[in-house]
């Protein structure tokens, strides 16, 4: 296939942004870019599509993902949960831990739609829970076509802390069952789909539930198999108290010594840190995943992004979940990027579009340690782009291509998705997935959901419905 007639930002070395560009894929790679003339009369026989002047890029890569919660979409709204702990133990862990797999799957499917059909083509899964069952989420990415980095959960707390914490008893597993259900998932789903699908550890956090070894077997098990891992870390000032009453300077030294630090760990939101950290997590080239929204909206504020790349970290960017952000849709959270930038530095342009889309494309690529494959549009990377439809009054006209993509589009804008060389979308209309089923087995699934969790009293609206 010929995509022609593109304005394409490539992401190349040079970052070249080609007007009147075509793309050439020849199966699951792309053959050629340049040129629509030249590309067309040096592939005469291949099929052509007509972008009709819109934006070609890179498909984003949203790198905190739970696929599980976005069934739970809006329910953090109605009545203040304090603190993170009261959130998750009187709401979300009972929601989730009453979850049937047939649950678990439906809102499974309805993440990856909706990341699909606002641009996303690869995403990093943090935490999938054994209620969930694994087996059939990994089915619904691959019948999808999307590439995913499926997180299944690691933790070592006995039942009698889980009981005093409050976690529901659904959410818990015991160490060892945690980690030998990983390796199996590892064994049966590592590479499956041609490459798209990986199978890393998901670690909940750094935090007095977890007993510290856990992490020293983990990390050395992901070195074996070249595994990825991923972890909420160094969230919130408690991680701090509870890294230093270990006796160290901060988390990010507690992770150093607990082989947390490294080219296939991301770590999930990171706000609790300094110019010492950064010069760690760069020098082992472990990757950030930056949560603005998410963060925005929990009132924790934003990570000094702008420091820790001028610093050499990867950092990412993440939606994170849909009860406390609302949506999965990256290509909007490009801005929520620049406005918690310059909210933290109150300063204009305290990061450039350039930057922003950087991380949501090379950057992302890197996080899911494919960045050879992907995350740019360049001859011999497998072929994940997607095109916006620009023929609308907030995309007219387009000065910046790169500026309009950050600031000014929307998920609902994307006319196309092209996975591995597959269309995935095209006209808005999904070709993998059954859009109509997925929404209606929601719609008839999250009362029963929330009715069985005993919160049906707290998750509908503050005001009066009649």
């Amino acid at each position: 296939m010929i995509f022609e007639n593109a304005t394409i930002i490539t992401m190349n070395p040079d970052r070249q942004i080609i007007m009147r560009g075509a793309v050439a894929v020849d199966g699951n790679k792309i053959a050629a870019v340049g040129k629509s003339d030249q590309i067309i009369e040096q592939y005469p026989q291949k099929r052509r599509i007509n972008c009709n002047g819109n934006i070609l890029l890179p498909g984003l890569i949203d790198t905190h993902v739970h696929l599980a919660q976005c069934m739970l979409r809006g329910i953090s709204h109605r009545l203040p949960h304090g603190n993170l702990s009261n959130w998750l133990t009187q709401l979300i862990w009972p929601l989730q831990g009453t979850y049937t797999e047939r649950d678990a799957r439906a809102s499974a499917a309805l993440c990856i739609l909706e990341m699909l059909k606002s641009g996303t083509t690869g995403f990093i899964e943090c935490l999938l829970a054994e209620n969930y069952g694994f087996d059939g989420i990994a089915e619904v990415c691959i019948e999808s076509g999307i590439r995913a980095a499926l997180g299944k959960v690691v933790m070592d707390f006995s039942p009698e802390r889980r009981d005093r914490i409050g976690m529901h008893p659904g959410m818990w597993q015991s160490r060892d069952s945690s980690i030998t259900n990983t390796l199996a998932a590892h064994d049966r789903w590592e590479g499956a789909a041609d490459g798209r699908i990986q199978i890393w550890f998901g670690c909940r956090s750094a935090s007095p539930e977890n007993d510290p070894s856990l992490f020293d077997e983990v990390t050395a098990l992901a070195q074996q198999r070249n595994m990825g891992l991923t972890i909420h870390f160094a969230e919130l000032q408690s991680d701090i108290d509870y890294t230093a009453s270990l006796g160290f300077r901060s988390p990010t030294e507690f992770a150093l010594a607990h082989g947390l630090l490294g080219p296939r760990s991301v770590f999930a939101h990171y706000l609790m840190s300094d110019e010492e950290d950064w010069k760690l997590v760069a020098a082992h080239q472990t990757s950030i995943s930056h949560n603005p929204a998410n963060n925005s909206i929990v009132g924790w504020g934003p990570a000094p992004v702008a420091d820790m790349l001028k610093a050499g970290v990867n950092v990412a960017l993440g939606c994170d979940s849909t009860p406390s952000d609302s949506n999965m849709d990256l290509l909007r959270d490009l801005r929520v990027t620049c406005h918690a930038a310059g909210l933290l530095t109150k300063r204009r342009g305290a990061m450039p579009p350039e930057t922003i889309l950087e991380m949501a494309t090379l950057n992302g690529a890197k996080a899911m340690g494919i960045e050879s494959e992907v995350g740019s549009i360049e001859v011999g990377k497998r072929a994940d782009f997607i095109i916006i439809n620009v023929d609308a009054p907030h995309l007219t006209p387009v000065w910046n291509p790169v500026a309009s993509v950050v600031f000014a589009a929307q998920g609902s804008d994307v006319d196309t998705v092209v996975i591995d060389g597959r269309i995935i979308m095209q006209g808005r209309k999904i070709l993998t997935l059954d859009e109509e089923e997925i929404l209606a087995d929601v719609r008839q699934r999250y009362l029963a959901i929330a009715k069985r969790a005993g919160v049906e009293d707290v998750v509908g609206p503050n005001w009066p419905v009649v």
